[in-house]
């Protein structure tokens, strides 16, 4: 698989694109220092002619140049590096104080080249960069040509015969231009992938965050929904106790008060009726659990096969319907992912501490951690829930192996210890 670049490696790769130019002026810089300074250094010791000095340095020149424009403009830099290696293969020989001939073309700025035609067939398609490839063998060509029988520009082949000359001259020559140009290739076949990779991690990261929106939505829907439920059971206690009480005495002063409150709850409740018909698909209200439908909960999760140990800490409360129901989603949530990441054979600790600050809720498991985009669609709903009721929600691994929920769920201010608790 391949490996994530390093944040270093990142920052580094990010830098050198947005400054391609001040990257090769450098680079042209340390070329320049070894190779230019070889080149000028055996030009200004030559005894040939001024004029053909100047001009093999022209050439030299234009190679070191072109290094400064290779990925700006690499057509225009390959180019013109072409046309001054042409003009340092049909310069005639140069000479040294020695006596000894040597051909423009093997100054050390020669080897620029090598460097314009990886960059050249790295960042054109495979077209351009075969015609590319076909302009530096041509060039080959012509190297050869030139430098085929030593003996014609005062040359030598040295200890060899003329034959491992030619052999050796050839087979280098093609075989570094093949190699380079390969070695382009490769580079942008790798540039590609790793571009795909990148377009794929991107489209995946948008893909979760749109999941993980459209969850919230839907669990905010459903909130709207079960709120929608609570709300209209307390209207309806309302207006009947309303009613008592107007119709218990309905000679005192307080009948027409009550009278009222019936009324405006009475239409309250045709209102939130009328808006949880568009909720809910079959228009009516169905029951909220809470709490107290805890045990049911617990015996559908023990049948699954995990083993579920409840303890309940301090003095119970009565709760608002919002924060029981709220209470009960967040039990539920909590131990289906007991069941989803842990495993069915995992065994979870529910603990319920009513604390003076309000209702903590804590879920232990011996499982597994679920990985953040497993756990998020889930984890999601349970803080929108929590932040309606003005709740926390805090998740984590516990030490050595397992996963931990915690939620708190203020009481309301009214809130007393529950008496038959």
């Amino acid at each position: 698989m391949e490996e994530s670049p390093t944040p270093a490696g990142a920052a580094m790769d990010s830098f050198l694109s947005r400054h391609q130019v001040s990257g090769d002026a450098a680079l042209a810089v340390l070329l320049a220092l070894p190779l230019g300074l070889m080149s000028f250094a055996l030009l200004r010791s030559s005894d040939s002619p001024l004029a053909l000095r100047l001009l093999a340095g022209l050439g030299a020149l234009v190679l070191h140049g072109c290094v400064v424009p290779r990925r700006l403009r690499p057509r225009f830099a390959y180019g013109l590096a072409a046309a001054a290696m042409l003009l340092l293969v049909l310069l005639p020989p140069l000479h040294d104080p020695s006596g000894a001939y040597y051909s423009a073309v093997l100054l050390p700025s020669s080897l620029v080249f090598g460097l314009l035609l990886y960059t050249v067939s790295g960042r054109l398609d495979l077209l351009s960069g075969l015609a590319c490839l076909a302009v530096a063998l041509a060039g080959v060509g012509l190297v050869l040509a030139r430098l085929w029988d030593p003996p014609s520009w005062g040359g030598s082949s040295g200890g060899y015969d003329l034959v491992s000359w030619r052999i050796g001259l050839s087979a280098g020559l093609v075989a570094m231009t093949a190699c380079l140009w390969s070695l382009g290739r490769l580079s942008r076949i790798r540039a590609l992938f790793l571009a795909e990779l990148r377009a794929k991690a991107e489209r995946a990261e948008a893909d979760r965050a749109r999941e993980r929106a459209e969850a919230a939505r839907a669990e905010r829907d459903r909130i709207s929904r079960e709120m929608h439920d609570v709300v209209s059971h307390s209207l309806a206690v309302m207006v009947s106790q309303a009613e008592g009480g107007r119709l218990s005495d309905p000679d005192s002063p307080g009948a027409g008060v009550f009278a009222t409150i019936a009324g405006v709850g009475r239409d309250a409740l045709r209102d939130m009726r009328g808006l949880l018909g568009v909720l809910r698909a079959d228009g009516g209200t169905a029951p909220q659990p809470g709490l107290g439908d805890l045990p049911d909960l617990l015996g559908q999760v023990r049948a699954t096969g995990v083993r579920v140990a409840v303890q309940e800490v301090g003095e119970a409360r009565r709760l608002r319907p919002a924060v029981d129901l709220t209470a009960y989603r967040v039990i539920q949530e909590g131990l289906t992912n007991v069941i989803k990441h842990a495993g069915a054979t995992a065994a979870a600790d529910l603990t319920l501490a009513w604390r003076p600050d309000g209702l903590h809720i804590t879920i232990e498991d011996d499982g597994a951690a679920p990985a953040t985009g497993e756990a998020g669609v889930g984890l999601t709903g349970m803080r929108e829930r929590l932040r309606m009721v003005g709740g926390t929600l805090a998740i984590g691994g516990r030490p050595g192996a397992g996963f931990e929920l915690s939620a708190t769920l203020p009481y309301e201010s009214r809130s007393l210890p529950s008496s038959g608790s």
